[in-house]
């Protein structure tokens, strides 16, 4: 327990006797959300016109989970500490990070003779204190299924999960158009010559792998950095062959685990403003002129496959040895 979090210099196990509690440190290392901006909302249009000529990032509120030495411990002076002056440093040591912090509530004390935990709730009113940029240096291995603004996510070391294409795919909410709901009439008159979408906030499941707690904080630094430029973001779907104009909205981490293999688990919050509408386009056969070729009956095109092509897996196989494909790319000999 000693030596993970040291609180203004002081070693907060050896000084006061707690801890963080497994899982403590997900709010902690999480995005900090931006703040709302401004939009024009065209009924005729889908989506939003989003001023976003100079994004920031909100503050966060912070729920950490500690435990400590039950009745008998030094709770007391830990809490006289967060109490003396609004803001302290956290340096936690176990995962390479500091954090200035201010405390702002107490929701819930569980305390025994023994043993006893609380969750402290914190503000972190400075996010990206002190960053200079660095670009993003992974291992992971090359993919552009998700990119941002032609940039793959791979890049930065983060693979997209199972279930975010289903967030991307899935419709909007209809804009209302004029309603009129006569209380002596029966039913309502809906002005539905044109239906039109809102905005929609679409969530990226990701997983960010690194060899090292420096090659993590580099990458998920560049990550949020890239995101919260100035305009529009650009989303781009490999399996949709379609770029979706977004903002980056804010961020949640599900599971982190620092030691050996760094995994680090989170879903991103993108809010998609236009252009949502999912293409179905037929790519037919032309010359370079730009004429369609028929086949012989003079009345059925040519139908052409899109330029990329997956598989989940494929073999080629002859009396010596399989060669078989996976879908990360890989090449996989089986004798």
């Amino acid at each position: 327990m000693i030596n993970r979090l040291f609180i203004d210099g002081n070693d907060a196990y050896l000084q006061y006797g707690v801890y963080v509690t497994s899982g403590g440190f997900n709010e902690l290392v999480a995005f900090p959300p931006l703040k709302s901006v401004d939009s024009n909302d065209w009924q005729e249009e889908d989506g939003v016109e989003a001023d976003l000529s100079a994004p920031v990032l909100n503050t966060r509120e912070i729920q950490v989970k500690f435990a400590f030495g039950g009745l008998f411990s030094r709770f007391c002076a830990f809490i006289e500490l967060l109490s003396d002056g609004a803001y302290h440093e956290f340096y936690c040591a176990h995962i390479q990070r500091t954090f200035t912090l201010r405390m702002t509530q107490q929701p819930n004390l569980d305390v025994a003779r023994m043993l006893g935990t609380v969750t402290i709730k914190f503000s972190d009113d400075f996010p990206m204190k002190g960053y200079k940029y660095k670009a993003p240096v992974s291992e992971v291995t090359p993919s552009d299924d998700y990119s941002l603004d032609n940039t793959p996510l791979t890049d930065y070391g983060c693979r997209v999960l199972k279930g975010s294409l289903s967030e991307v795919m899935k419709t909007a909410q209809v804009k209302q158009n004029l309603l009129r709901n006569i209380k002596t009439k029966t039913g309502a008159i809906y002005d539905g010559k044109r239906v039109t979408f809102k905005t929609k906030d679409v969530k990226l499941y990701c997983l960010m792998r690194a060899e090292s707690l420096t090659e993590l904080w580099r990458n998920y630094d560049a990550l949020l950095h890239d995101l919260i430029q100035p305009e529009e973001r650009l989303l781009t779907v490999r399996e949709l062959e379609q770029d979706f104009p977004c903002y980056y909205k804010s961020c949640q981490v599900s599971d982190f685990f620092p030691d050996g293999k760094i995994w680090l688990e989170f879903t991103l919050t993108l809010t998609f403003t236009g252009s949502f509408r999912l293409d179905d386009n037929d790519f037919v056969l032309a010359t370079e002129d730009g004429i369609i070729v028929f086949t012989e009956d003079g009345e059925n095109a040519i139908e052409m496959l899109p330029d990329s092509f997956s598989a989940r897996s494929m073999q080629l196989v002859n009396d010596r040895s399989h060669i078989r494909f996976i879908n990360n790319g890989n090449i996989r000999f089986n004798n």
